[in-house]
């Protein structure tokens, strides 16, 4: 069997296994385990694989690390942050989710700003430590170590007896049919509770979560007052939006 026959049977196996073990590969191509690692190291280097210790992944099977969602679309990220931190005013209660954006704009809070933020992320709790006036309240919890938040009953019951004033939300997708939508069934359920507890929800969305739909509804379209993203908002991607009452900036 040629190189190019071999890595295109390794490809079909992964795809529709998700996985593959390189023992398994030599035996059932006949070739030594050295053959198959130099294959899956060329796959993975084509970004086709992700390889992993013993055999390799799809790439659609591994959830990208905190640091490397962190990195993604950071312009984008920073845009959105930019427009969001006006809506912060002092005395405020906030309460914010885990989202990398998020985190941009924990980065970029006025330092005159005095107010009290709660939180179930330990990235956004830690940036927020540099600000002089900034009251941080930490919801513990069980710890779901890729998006470094807590998660739980826990953290639930904490966010239930709150009540604020502003809501920061990412979200994993965002639709008019669906509203907002997660990956995760622990963080939908948290973020449900939030905007339940919170006066005013503000969606922070980069344009590749628009009319994104993920497995878990968190709330629907009309418990959203606004979405802050980067792309216009008088594109007529948010004619539907608007017409449920969405303010989009």
């Amino acid at each position: 069997m040629l190189k190019e026959e071999r890595q295109n049977c390794i490809l079909n196996k992964i795809r529709l296994n998700k996985k593959v073990l390189s023992v398994d590969l030599s035996h059932e191509l006949n070739v030594s385990e050295d053959t198959i690692r130099r294959d899956l190291n060329e796959l993975s280097s084509k970004k086709l694989i992700k390889k992993v210790h013993g055999g390799a992944l799809t790439i659609e099977n591994i959830a990208p690390s905190y640091e490397e969602r962190r990195n993604h679309n950071l312009q984008e990220k920073n845009s959105i942050a930019k427009k969001a931190v006006k809506l912060i005013k002092s005395g405020q209660v906030i309460i914010m989710s885990g989202s990398t954006t998020n985190l941009q704009l924990a980065k970029i809070i006025p330092s005159n700003i005095n107010a009290t933020i709660y939180t179930y992320s330990l990235p956004i709790a830690l940036q927020l430590t540099e600000h002089p006036s900034i009251e941080i309240i930490f919801i513990g919890g069980k710890i779901h170590k890729s998006a470094q938040v807590t998660v739980g009953l826990d953290v639930v019951s904490s966010i239930s007896e709150l009540r604020a004033d502003l809501c920061f939300m990412g979200t994993g997708g965002i639709n008019i049919s669906n509203g907002m939508t997660e990956p995760n069934w622990e963080v939908s359920h948290i973020k449900k509770c939030m905007i339940s507890v919170s006066n005013q929800v503000v969606a922070l969305c980069t344009k590749n979560k628009i009319n994104e739909i993920k497995r878990y509804t968190a709330v629907p379209i009309n418990k959203i007052d606004t979405i802050v993203t980067d792309i216009d908002p008088k594109d007529s991607i948010f004619n539907n939006f608007k017409e449920k009452g969405v303010k989009i900036l």
